[in-house]
């Protein structure tokens, strides 16, 4: 079974990434007085200069810039502990450890190499939702140049000790982490943890070209 998830929702998930870093200055810092919202933007601006100028680039470049948001901006261990589930209780520490480092190679890889389907979508940040959690909704809509139905993107962000990181983010109502735990299991049910690593492994190291199919 194929780990990555559908072409239409990644791609739509990234155009999210995409126009939320490419989001700065004018009306929409006036939407920045909740800090959920502040914490948005700050990363999209931080962000933008470097992806901007990148999005024509080799991969390599891109990858590399996309990985200093992922990493600044989400919470890379809950992140990794929710998508494996209930198998990370059986791993043993080196393959938490070897699934970690992985696991990071893989998102930054399969997200990145979707940055080119950015094409001018527009990004409005509209409300934030207290959820029953804790954690706070960033409630967002991207807005296509060629007509059609807004998408509706929602960031899921939770307080941390250094601040707010993004945990997920959800297409149309589809977690994206909740569909990489359902693919992540289903690999693991068939060949283990190992060949859940040896699969992730070979995602990374697979030739860009064939990382979108």
């Amino acid at each position: 079974m194929n780990i990555l998830v559908s072409r239409r929702i990644l791609t739509a998930a990234v155009i999210g990434l995409a126009v939320l870093l490419s989001a700065t200055g004018g009306p929409r810092a006036a939407l920045c007085e909740d800090p959920a919202l502040t914490f948005i933007q700050s990363l999209g601006d931080q962000a933008v200069d470097s992806l901007r100028d990148n999005l024509d680039s080799p991969f390599a470049e891109r990858e590399a810039a996309f990985r200093e948001v992922m990493v600044r901006g989400f919470d890379i261990p809950i992140v990794g502990r929710f998508v494996l589930g209930r198998h990370w209780r059986t791993a043993t520490k080196e393959q938490r450890r070897e699934y970690m480092a992985v696991f990071v190679d893989f998102i930054v890889r399969v997200y990145a190499s979707r940055f080119d389907s950015y094409g001018g979508e527009l990004f409005t940040a509209r409300s934030v939702i207290d959820d029953e959690s804790g954690d706070k909704i960033v409630r967002a809509q991207i807005v296509r140049p060629s007509g059609g139905d807004p998408i509706a993107v929602d960031f899921r962000v939770r307080m941390r000790d250094e601040g707010y990181k993004v945990i997920d983010i959800s297409v149309e109502g589809i977690s994206m982490l909740h569909t990489h735990r359902v693919e992540f299991a289903s690999v693991v049910n068939r060949k283990g943890i190992d060949g859940l690593l040896s699969d992730l492994r070979a995602r990374v190291e697979a030739p860009v070209g064939g990382e979108a199919e």
